[in-house]
């Protein structure tokens, strides 16, 4: 039997749950009228404008670190407890605005060192020209 607290339910509704528990709250849902009703509630809730101090964190994303932290994650050089944060954030928590954060900054990283690649072989074949015009000049 799963059970899902409020704050998970409302994560799925926001469409920031996990995905592996979104799809078994969503499996649970089927049969599980008092689970119906409870997702009801909180979809009005949430609709009336719901100001839970956890409802507010969520809304605004307020525990999520900023793209900055995110790419010192990214590199290695935080400390091992706030490496230790975001991992949990990210993994356990199923935080996706963090997640769609890091890819994005994977992907500006892969770009960036292909670009830098690519001008270093420019560099070279058009210095290998130059290099070879001068050697054959002062023979």
């Amino acid at each position: 039997m799963h059970s899902f607290s409020d704050s998970e339910i409302a994560a799925y509704l926001e469409e920031d749950l996990e995905a592996t528990r979104a799809s078994a709250l969503e499996a649970v849902s089927v049969e599980d009228t008092s689970l119906q009703q409870r997702i009801q509630q909180i979809r009005q809730q949430m609709n009336d404008g719901e100001h839970s101090l956890g409802a507010i964190w969520r809304q605004h994303n307020l525990s999520c670190p900023g793209r900055k932290t995110l790419g010192g994650y990214l590199l290695g050089i935080l400390p091992d407890a706030q490496s230790l944060f975001i991992r949990s954030h990210i993994e356990t928590r199923g935080c996706l605005t963090c997640q769609a954060n890091l890819d994005d900054l994977e992907q500006q990283q892969t770009e960036t060192q292909d670009t830098l690649a690519a001008r270093a072989t420019r560099y070279f074949h058009s210095s290998i020209g130059h290099l070879s015009q001068q050697s054959d000049n002062e023979k």
